[in-house]
């Protein structure tokens, strides 16, 4: 589990998804979580810079300190016993439609997965328990919430779910942002969004994204 983490990491990295800040987890049990330090260098992360700890953020396991923003993940970790992953990325184009209050819109098939996501309106770090469990509320059963010119979270039921729908958000806004130079992107309707969500939510699809990105770091 650790090593599909750090590589999730270095994934998300290689991507620009992720810069020198941006964490994920995974839920080893009820009480604890591995996630990567916080002053880890997230291109060239080792199973060594995965640390585990409790949803009050006390180690566990390892002895450098988890991200300031390590509520995020303990926050939703309490609120979702279905979720197994948790990853807090700093997308450059979805952040660019926060930024300037353009609602994220369905224009990609995979995109669609994300579904209908709520914006938190606070571009300050995550770095307390209040802020967390007002993150994890905003979340709610949603597969990912949006941060207001901050950045993105996506949970998954494991790490590679997570980190294709994590992929997803990104490429969606990608799409919009460049149509959006050159007119107004055409959006699903919502008959092409329930087919896509029926169809296209597989675990054989989120492993296909997985080794796409995966192939670009060996």
């Amino acid at each position: 589990m650790k090593q599909q983490l750090v590589d999730a990491i270095r994934m998300l990295e290689r991507a620009g998804y992720i810069d020198h800040n941006g964490h994920a987890s995974a839920r080893r049990d009820g009480t604890s979580f591995h996630i990567n330090s916080g002053a880890s260098v997230r291109g060239a992360l080792t199973v060594d810079d995965i640390v585990t700890v409790d949803l009050d953020g006390t180690l566990v396991e390892g002895t450098a300190k988890p991200p300031l923003e390590y509520h995020i993940h303990s926050e939703i970790y309490r609120a979702r016993p279905d979720v197994n992953a948790v990853m807090h990325t700093h997308p450059q184009w979805s952040t660019f439609l926060t930024m300037t209050g353009t609602t994220y819109l369905p224009v990609y098939a995979q995109g669609v997965l994300v579904g209908d996501m709520p914006v938190l309106d606070s571009v300050l770090s995550i770095n307390t328990k209040p802020m967390g469990e007002k993150l994890a509320a905003a979340l709610g059963r949603r597969p990912a919430v949006l941060l207001k010119a901050h950045g993105a979270v996506a949970v998954g039921a494991d790490i590679v779910e997570c980190f294709a729908l994590a992929a997803y958000i990104e490429e969606n806004a990608y799409r919009q942002y460049m149509a959006m130079q050159i007119g107004q992107p055409y959006v699903f309707s919502e008959a092409e969004q329930r087919a896509s969500r029926e169809k296209l939510w597989t675990t054989s699809l989120f492993k296909k994204t997985w080794d796409h990105y995966r192939s670009k770091i060996r």
